[in-house]
């Protein structure tokens, strides 16, 4: 797979978030322990659950977005053709600012279900 731009990225959370300058998403599963006495002394597991999480942060815009416990139709873009899609609580939201700087705003969240990947290498 070529590189892609991340120039083209953006999130939308039923409508388009503006001002959003960055996005995480990791998509993680678990490795269940099942060593016994029989292993002869090597670890051994199986696979658990998967789940994701993530945050997205940029300009702070007063358009209010969904609030903390709010579940958005989650849609992560790279570009058009390359985006991850699914459900997300929203589990924080962060303000910042500086003398010499513009307000910013992170928001991060929580998976429910199974996330999409499309067009991305999994």
């Amino acid at each position: 797979m070529a590189e892609l731009s991340g120039k083209n990225g953006s999130v939308d959370t039923g409508s388009v978030v503006t001002d959003i300058k960055s996005w995480t998403c990791d998509y993680t599963g678990e490795a269940l322990e099942t060593t016994d006495f029989a292993d002869s002394g090597h670890r051994t597991y199986i696979a658990g659950l998967d789940g994701w999480a993530g945050s997205f942060e940029g300009s702070f815009a007063q358009a209010a977005m969904e609030g903390l416990g709010a579940v958005a139709a989650l849609k992560l873009y790279v570009d058009a053709a390359h985006y991850i899609t699914g459900a997300a609580v929203m589990t924080g939201v962060h303000l910042g600012t500086a003398v010499d700087g513009i307000v910013t705003v992170s928001y991060d969240f929580q998976g429910s279900g199974e996330l999409t990947l499309t067009n991305l290498v999994t």
